[in-house]
């Protein structure tokens, strides 16, 4: 008996895992478990979590960085920038597309600055960089 409660539970908790988050949460299904069904709850804490990339996300968003390299023939920039909180970014170095309205000869590798960045179809698009305070 105590074997079929004990494999009721894991496909419960199999079940539960694969639904709500997939693979990811199947060593939280086994903890749980092991620990009876007390660990349990734990999951429903795992919904608060945000994604990395929301497509309710923002479709603006302002950051801080410094400019790491440019590519002014391809009209791109390199920014080892800050989180990026309105798009739930961390911080990171990444290369962006620049709108072709700003001037990147107003910039040069290794300036501070403040950018403005816009979605569209799931890219970010430089629209603004000033210098940091």
């Amino acid at each position: 008996m105590h074997f079929v409660d004990n494999y009721r539970r894991a496909q419960r908790a199999g079940v539960l895992a694969a639904t709500l988050l997939g693979a990811a949460l199947t060593l939280q299904a086994g903890t749980a478990l092991a620990q009876g069904d007390a660990g349990m709850s734990d999951m429903k804490d795992m919904k608060k979590v945000p994604p990395m990339s929301d497509k309710k996300a923002a479709k603006t968003a302002t950051a801080s960085g410094t400019v790491t390299a440019l590519n002014a023939a391809d009209h791109k920039i390199t920014f080892d920038h800050g989180p990026i909180p309105a798009i739930n970014w961390p911080a990171m170095k990444m290369e962006f597309a620049v709108a072709p309205s700003v001037d990147l000869a107003k910039v040069k590798t290794g300036d501070k600055v403040n950018f403005t960045l816009s979605s569209s179809g799931g890219t970010y698009t430089v629209q603004s960089i000033t210098p940091a305070p």
